[in-house]
C-alpha cells in the first residue's frame, strides 16, 4: 500500500512535469510569434491567420496547464493535511 509520502512525491513529480510542459508550450508560442512576424512581413495573410489560431490554442493550453498546477498543488496540500492529522 502506498504511503502519504509516496502520494506527495507523486503529486510533486506531476507538478514538475506540468511546469516543464508549460515551459515547452511557451517556447512553441515564441516560435509561432517569430514565424508570424515573417509571414506578415511577406504579406502571407492566410497562413498568418491560420498560424494565429494555433497561437491562441497554445495560449489556452498554457492557461490550462497553469490551472492544472494549481489543482495539483491543492491536492498536495490536502495530502499534507492528511499526513499531519
Amino acid at each position: 500500500m502506498a504511503s502519504i509520502d509516496e502520494v506527495l512525491t507523486s503529486i510533486s513529480a506531476n507538478v514538475d512535469a506540468v511546469n516543464e510542459l508549460q515551459g515547452q508550450i511557451e517556447a512553441s508560442k515564441a516560435q509561432v510569434d517569430e514565424v508570424l512576424g515573417q509571414l506578415q512581413s511577406l504579406g502571407i495573410e492566410a497562413a498568418a491567420n491560420a498560424l494565429n489560431v494555433g497561437k491562441e490554442q497554445l495560449e489556452e493550453s498554457s492557461a490550462m496547464a497553469a490551472a492544472l498546477v494549481t489543482k495539483l498543488e491543492e491536492a498536495r496540500n490536502s495530502a499534507e493535511a492528511a499526513k499531519h492529522s
